[in-house]
């Protein structure tokens, strides 16, 4: 199976091994300042957006983007989700697609 287009889910727990790489990463905005921002997904990333992704502090953000080296992403694109959300769940299901990898994807 080619891993071409394949975007794993993450969060910050599990970047280090998709440097380079672009990910799927859902978290809660605590910091913006001007186009980057801070997200809790289980774990503090930096997120450098781009002038098409507004972050505000409390809403909860989808980012597809590429790992840098220390570990925080180059935002491709961003989904705004609101306030309201379960993000012990989204957690829980990235814990289970990073214990499966076999079963998503091979890498």
């Amino acid at each position: 199976m080619s891993t071409e287009g394949i975007c794993p889910r993450v969060n910050a727990q599990y970047l280090k091994p998709f440097v380079d790489r672009v990910v799927r990463l859902v978290g809660r905005v605590t910091q913006v300042s001007g186009e980057s921002a801070v997200l809790d997904s289980a774990g503090s990333v930096t997120v450098f957006g781009t002038r098409d992704i507004v972050f505000n502090e409390g809403e909860i953000f989808e980012v597809t983007g590429r790992v840098n080296a220390d570990l925080s992403i180059k935002a491709l694109d961003g989904v705004n989700h609101g306030t309201q959300g379960n993000l012990d769940n989204v957690n829980a299901m990235v814990d289970i697609v990073q214990k499966n990898k076999s079963f998503y994807y091979n890498m």
